[in-house]
């Protein structure tokens, strides 16, 4: 049992704490000038925006186990230049629950606020279990994602996909969650740390012919310490029609936030671009005179 404490404090530490601190400071996700609650089948999601809305509507998205907070460096940068909208996924933050928690159902959401604030289509950004929910929303609905970014994704799981250490993580931090339930612990809500672990586990399962539907340009990013295996983004990046591949030297799947400098800096470089996708065999044949 300590050592699944453990391993569970060090996680919960990475992924939520430092970015909870720098939230309590400038009030993303407990904004009530910036927030809606909108209802969505048989429930409600919690978005708020910021910045004008004449500009380019940019959709941020937070993984597993986030929230609104979690995007706070990518909330200061964008809103200068563009409309960002940021929500907090389903069965997180302030939004709803769901009876069963998918990340198609989470890409209608997204959807649903599109709809909400009459906007025909957006820019999206989305780290992680965002990342997946934009690969999703831009399969499902082409006309209405015209850019993704898609940092660390997934779109399908085990151990080909995902580092053994992660998977191994996983299972210790399911036995303290079933255990937590079993004696009705209340220091936090672990039936839905439940719902969000098994999400995990079971999705998403999508084939990588399916990419081939998304029709707008998209920078596939990933670190070179990921919990994505390097394999998988490859054959992400690979399978979709109009793709750009970043690999952040010195990071981890946590870089949005360790090193948002450059993150932010090379996701506006491809939002604010035409895409382009240069071919080093036409620049050699340029460079030595042969047309």
């Amino acid at each position: 049992m300590k050592t699944i404490k453990y391993f569970f404090l060090t996680h919960f530490l990475v992924l939520i704490w430092g970015c909870c601190n720098v939230f309590s400071q400038n009030q993303y996700g407990n904004n009530p000038e910036a927030g809606k609650v909108l209802d969505v089948k048989e429930s409600h999601v919690y978005y708020e925006t910021y910045g004008d809305k004449n500009n380019q509507p940019l959709i941020l998205i937070h993984g597993n186990s986030g929230s609104i907070a979690a995007m706070v460096h990518q909330i200061e940068y964008f809103k200068k230049e563009y409309f960002v909208i940021v929500g907090d996924n389903r069965t997180h933050g302030k939004s709803g629950d769901a009876k069963q928690l998918t990340y198609h159902l989470m890409a209608g959401d997204y959807i649903s606020i599109l709809d909400d604030l009459k906007l025909k289509n957006a820019f999206v950004l989305g780290q992680s279990d965002g990342g997946i929910i934009g690969l999703i929303m831009a399969m499902d609905y082409p006309n209405r994602v015209s850019k993704l970014i898609s940092a660390v994704p997934n779109i399908q799981t085990g151990d080909d996909v995902i580092m053994e250490w992660e998977l191994e993580f996983g299972e210790n931090y399911r036995k303290l969650v079933d255990s937590m339930i079993l004696a009705n612990d209340t220091s936090r809500d672990w039936k839905k740390e439940k719902v969000h672990m098994d999400l995990m586990k079971k999705e998403p399962n999508i084939p990588f012919a399916e990419l081939k539907k998304i029709k707008c340009p998209v920078l596939v990013m990933t670190s070179d310490d990921d919990i994505i295996k390097p394999r998988h983004i490859l054959n992400i990046y690979e399978h979709i029609p109009n793709a750009q591949l970043f690999v952040m030297p010195g990071a981890t799947h946590f870089m949005i936030r360790d090193e948002h400098e450059l993150f932010n800096m090379m996701s506006d470089r491809f939002l604010s671009s035409s895409f382009k996708r240069p071919k080093s065999k036409e620049v050699l044949m340029e460079l030595i005179g042969i047309n």
